[in-house]
C-alpha cells in the first residue's frame, strides 16, 4: 500500500503525537535544528565552534537515546570546553570518554569517535583553508551531496562519521535536511508505511523526506523531527521496537502486519 499524501503524513504525525501526551513544541526546541535552520535562513553565519557543537553531538547521538544528551546539555557543553577546537584537539580522548561515561551519555563507538576527535577537527581546518569556511563549505551544494562528502572516502572524509550522521551534523548547524536512521527508514518502508521498499537505503529516505516536505509546505528537517518522535523511546514510543499501533493515527493504512484490526 503507498504512503499518505503528504499533507495528510504531516496532519496524521501532529494528531498522533499531540494526542500521546508529546509537546511537540517543546521537544522541537530542545532538539534546536530547526531553530537552527530559521536562523541562517535568517542571514545567521555558523562559528567554527559551533560545527565543532553539531559535529560532537550527531557522534553523540549514534545508536543511543537522545533524552540524556539532551538532559545533559550543559554538562556536554562543558566537557569539550564550549567547542574550542584548539583544546578539543590538545586534551586526551580518553578525558572525554570519563567525563562522557560519567553522566551516560557514552555509546558503544565512543571511544574510536573521541580518539577521531582531534583529526576530524584537522579535516574541518583544511576545509576551513580551502574553501573559506565551513558556513560556505556546507551551503556548496545539496545536504546529501555535502553529506556525501564528509563520509565517503575522500579529502573530507569524517572519521566515524557515516552518511545518516554527516546529514545529522549538517542540521545541527541550520541545513534543512532529514536524517535517515533506523527509525527513519523502518516507518517509511514497506513494511509500515510503504512510501520505499522493505529495506530502503538512507539517501532514499533522505530524498524522500525533502519531497514529502516540499509537498507538504513543510520544513524537512521538522517533518523528519516529527518521524523520529513517533518512533523514539522517551518521546512518542509509538513505532518503536514494540510498535504501539492502536496510539497510531496510521493504524489502518500503515503496512505493519499488526497494524490493522481484524474483521471477521
Amino acid at each position: 500500500m503507498p504512503g499518505p499524501e503528504p499533507r495528510e503524513l504531516l496532519m496524521t504525525l501532529e494528531t498522533t503525537l499531540y494526542k500521546a501526551g508529546i509537546d511537540i513544541a517543546g521537544v522541537i526546541a530542545q532538539l534546536g535544528q530547526v531553530q537552527a535552520s530559521e536562523d541562517r535562513e535568517g542571514g545567521k553565519f555558523f562559528e567554527f565552534r559551533d560545527h565543532l557543537r553539531g559535529l560532537i553531538l550527531s557522534l553523540l547521538s549514534n545508536q543511543r537515546p537522545w533524552e540524556p544528551i539532551a538532559r545533559n546539555r550543559d554538562q556536554i557543553d562543558a566537557i569539550f570546553f564550549n567547542y574550542d577546537p584548539d583544546r578539543v584537539q590538545a586534551t586526551d580522548p580518553l578525558q572525554f570518554v570519563w567525563s562522557l561515561r560519567d553522566i551516560r551519555c557514552g555509546n558503544r563507538a565512543m571511544v574510536k569517535q573521541m580518539d577521531c576527535l582531534s583529526v576530524n577537527i584537522a579535516t574541518m581546518k583544511r576545509i576551513v583553508s580551502e574553501r573559506g569556511s565551513l558556513d560556505e563549505f556546507v551551503e556548496s551544494a545539496d545536504p546529501d551531496s555535502i553529506a556525501k562528502a564528509l563520509s565517503d572516502p575522500g579529502p573530507y572524509k569524517l572519521k566515524q562519521v557515516g552518511f545518516a550522521l554527516a546529514l545529522e551534523y549538517l542540521r545541527n548547524v541550520g541545513i534543512r535536511a532529514a536524517k535517515p536512521d533506523s527509525h527513519i527508514l523502518r516507518v517509511l518502508s514497506g513494511q509500515c508505511l510503504g512510501y520505499l521498499s522493505d529495506r530502503p537505503k538512507p539517501i532514499e529516505a533522505s530524498v524522500l523526506v525533502a519531497k514529502l516536505a516540499k509537498l507538504s509546505g513543510s520544513n524537512p528537517t521538522y517533518l523528519d523531527n516529527l518521524l523520529w518522535m513517533l518512533c523514539a523511546k522517551n518521546y512518542g514510543d509509538i513505532c518503536g521496537e514494540k510498535p504501539r499501533c492502536h496510539d497510531c493515527g496510521f493504524e489502518r493504512t500503515c503496512n505493519f502486519p499488526h497494524s490493522r484490526p481484524v474483521i471477521g
